[in-house]
């Protein structure tokens, strides 16, 4: 019964937190086909802020559904093995069209790094850190991809050559819908992988690479349990 208690209560929290969040894409949607309507835009124009529109709530949407979908999957305890280090790979790939349009210096290194987890969660925590390195090198900047596990741990570390963080946003930077936020754009990305880490029995960290007081990138890394053979 506790159970399901918290179950429903999470179902209530995200019904609120959707309608909540979805207003004001939705808005902003209503406003721009009234001013095309109206005819106070080039018609172009308005299908492309339309556009930009639909596609910003879209993304919104798919983030809250897999916050939600992380709550799920914690309640499950059928779980298997997986290699982290061969969805880190598999994610790197299916990203590198956005590490090739930015022509950054891009290189991986992984050892095999065995977890116990649901792999779409090993999926959604990796895209969503690769996709947030990504966005936040300059172009010609250089990203490193590390899997590394030691007798006891799984580590994922992400060094970009961004601008950082600072020690303010760095306070709020999981909390979902931080406003300003600019490390996950809407607020939840990080959210997102703060509570798979989180579920996943791991930690996850942020932190400045900086040489004599000067930020030059940020480090950004996931420790999780070893999923051990006799388990």
């Amino acid at each position: 019964m506790a159970r399901l208690a918290h179950l429903l209560d999470n179902q209530k929290r995200f019904v609120r937190d959707t309608s909540h969040q979805l207003r004001t894409p939705l808005a902003v949607l209503k406003t721009q086909v009234q001013s095309a309507l109206r005819g106070d835009v080039d018609p172009r124009q308005a299908l492309q802020e339309i556009s930009g529109t639909v596609e910003r709530a879209t993304v919104l949407a798919n983030q809250m559904l897999s916050l939600a979908k992380v709550e799920q999957l914690r309640q499950q305890a059928d779980t298997s093995v997986t290699d982290f280090a061969e969805v880190v790979r598999a994610v790197a790939l299916e990203l590198s069209p956005l590490i090739a349009d930015k022509d950054l210096d891009f290189d991986i290194a992984t050892m095999p790094a065995p977890v116990r987890s649901h792999e779409w969660m090993l999926r959604e925590l990796t895209r969503n850190l690769l996709h947030n390195a990504i966005r936040h090198c300059p172009a010609c900047g250089a990203l490193s991809v590390r899997v590394v596990a030691d007798t006891r741990a799984v580590a994922l570390t992400l060094a970009d050559s961004g601008p950082g963080i600072s020690a303010e946003l760095r306070a709020r930077l999981f909390q979902p819908f931080s406003p300003g936020n600019v490390r996950s754009g809407s607020g939840l990305g990080l959210a997102i992988c703060h509570e798979i880490t989180a579920a996943l029995g791991g930690t996850i960290s942020l932190d400045n690479r900086e040489t004599h007081g000067h930020t030059e990138g940020l480090d950004t890394t996931v420790r999780l349990p070893l999923a051990h053979n006799d388990s």
